[in-house]
């Protein structure tokens, strides 16, 4: 039996059907015998920490009863977490609402503005919440220590175009697995570097200058004050985060350290191209 019928077997649906795109597990767009979908993703067991993994359901269980644009987690039988063994040895899975709708665009203004905003209604939904036994980002860790001191609070850690669908005039927004503290200014750095890492990948640099203008017009529209200078120090710090855990595979998220040499090459040469910024945002 392979990983999707065991899935399948442990959550009682009908129809399973992998996506692409899940750099940290294997993700499934499962149907139950109602029509609901959902979206299972399945974990190595050997590198989650179930403890943080269920502190992190619950916050997101409470952020989206403040904030509905957030997908909820959803219940397998009586718990939030269910455990499958297959071949390649133990799994958590657990579930959350199916998004519908589009993907947002990074090269079109009145979506890089929307995103911003997102960001930023976000971020005051995330502050609303009390403190949770969550640890800092994972990219936050190896920075140094001047940099990540200050206001924190609640980011979401992986905010891009993959986490969000956008229907009938609401963004929704999904993906919290790095859900941690922070200070604000990372979390729309990590979005500008995640941008900026495709744009210089596929050779589109107009594409990035254009994102990180209306970005950060529609964050600065309805979110907490920025600090400029921040901000441009995080996107270099990334870059150099990504550095170091080429450096040291097993510092390393799992969704990189996991990756092919292919990839790692790729990402390679995207460091040794970077250039830090040196000037004011955007």
């Amino acid at each position: 039996m392979d990983l999707a019928e065991h899935v399948a077997t442990v959550l009682g649906v009908d129809r399973v059907e992998e996506l692409s795109g899940g750099h940290q597990s294997r993700v499934f767009r499962v149907v139950d015998r109602s029509g609901r979908p959902a979206v299972a993703k399945v974990l190595d067991a050997s590198a989650v920490d179930r403890a943080e993994l269920e502190a992190r359901l619950d916050v997101i269980a409470a952020l989206a009863d403040l904030d509905p644009r957030v997908c909820r987690p959803l219940v397998i039988g009586e718990r939030q977490v269910a455990e499958v063994s297959s071949a390649g040895g133990a799994h958590y899975v657990v579930c959350y609402e199916f998004a519908d709708g589009r993907a947002l665009d990074a090269g079109h203004p009145a979506d890089a503005e929307l995103m911003g905003a997102t960001l930023a209604q976000l971020h005051r939904s995330m502050a609303r919440l009390p403190a949770a036994p969550l640890p800092v980002v994972h990219a936050l860790r190896g920075m140094p220590s001047d940099a990540t001191a200050g206001a924190h609070q609640l980011l979401h850690g992986d905010f891009g175009t993959a986490n969000l669908r956008a229907q009938d005039g609401v963004v929704r927004i999904f993906d919290l697995d790095d859900c941690g503290y922070g200070p604000p200014e990372f979390d729309v750095a990590n979005a500008l570097y995640m941008v900026l890492f495709d744009a210089t990948l596929h050779g589109r640099s107009e594409t990035y200058s254009t994102f990180c203008r209306h970005f950060v017009d529609g964050y600065r529209s309805g979110g907490p004050r920025l600090s400029e200078g921040a901000v441009d120090r995080f996107v270099d710090l990334r870059v150099g985060t990504l550095a170091s855990w080429l450096d040291d595979l097993d510092a390393a998220p799992v969704g990189v350290r996991t990756s092919s040499p292919e990839w790692h090459a790729t990402l390679r040469s995207f460091v040794s191209g970077y250039r830090p910024h040196g000037r004011r945002l955007c």
